[in-house]
This record gives structure tokens, C-alpha cells and sequence, in this order.
């Protein structure tokens, strides 16, 4: 597992390393695995839950959850960007996935803001997208 533990993101391939176990910790839709690579007294702000929720189980749950609402779903890695004065990233990612008990597909790109401890694990996450839009493209997904 690749970790982030200097001071400032001096090491471009520290960012890459960590953003592909991010997005892979995800796409195996396994909460677990993506908890793992969050502090236990992670902050995590993300639009769906309408606040912030702390710890690990939270996103654990959100990222089951997730699998149960789009069993198939991908993420897409757009980018990644280091902070150049503290240990902190900015993961780029379009989304995709079929709405479970339908056909219909829901796309979207967001934005993750992580920012690290000094173990490497991330302790605060905040999960940026258009939750309206995405709200909007359930609806329709489920009167389609």
C-alpha cells in the first residue's frame, strides 16, 4: 500500500502510487478496503450524507452502499495533484454505473480533496461533486 508521510508532497510518484490504490480500493467496492487507507478518526464531507461523518465505519457503509445502489459502477482516475506546502492531493475521477433495477447508466466527475497524517493515512476527506445532477439522473434512471 503506498503512503504520503512527508511534510509537503515533494514526490510525484508518491501521489501516483497513492491515487491508483485509491481508486482501486474503490473499484473493488469493498468499504473495508477503502476505510483501511483512512485514519480511524477520519473527517469525511460528502455530499450524499448532507455532513460531515467521522471515522471509518461511515465510509465503509457509504462505499457498500454504493455497490448495493450501482453494483457495476467504475471510477475513472482524470487526474491527480499534489499540495506543495502540506501533505495533501487532489484526486480528479468521473464516475459510471448502472442503477441497480434498471438499465439506465448515471455518469459524473467529482473531485477528492484527501489530506494526509503522518502515518500516510488520510485524515480528512472531502468528496466534491454536483449532487443535484446526480440526484436528477436517479430520478429519471428510475422512471425510465
Amino acid at each position: 500500500m503506498a503512503t504520503i508521510t512527508s511534510p509537503a508532497i515533494n514526490d510525484a510518484t508518491q501521489v501516483a502510487d497513492f491515487t491508483r490504490d485509491w481508486v482501486d480500493a474503490w473499484n473493488s467496492r469493498d468499504g473495508d478496503a477503502v476505510a483501511a487507507l483512512c485514519a480511524e478518526d477520519l473527517v469525511f464531507d460528502e455530499p450524499a450524507l448532507g455532513g460531515t461523518a467521522h471515522g471509518r465505519r461511515p465510509i465503509a457503509d457509504f462505499v457498500n452502499n454504493m455497490a448495493r445502489a450501482f453494483p457495476d459502477y467504475t471510477f475513472t482516475l482524470e487526474g491527480h495533484y499534489a499540495e506543495l506546502t502540506r501533505p495533501a492531493a487532489l484526486v480528479a475521477w468521473s464516475f459510471t454505473g448502472t442503477l441497480a433495477g434498471t438499465q439506465n447508466v448515471v455518469r459524473f466527475h467529482g473531485d477528492d480533496r484527501l489530506e494526509f497524517r503522518s502515518d500516510g493515512l488520510i485524515a480528512a476527506y472531502r468528496c466534491l461533486y454536483d449532487d443535484r445532477d446526480l440526484q436528477r439522473q436517479i430520478r429519471t434512471a428510475r422512471t425510465a
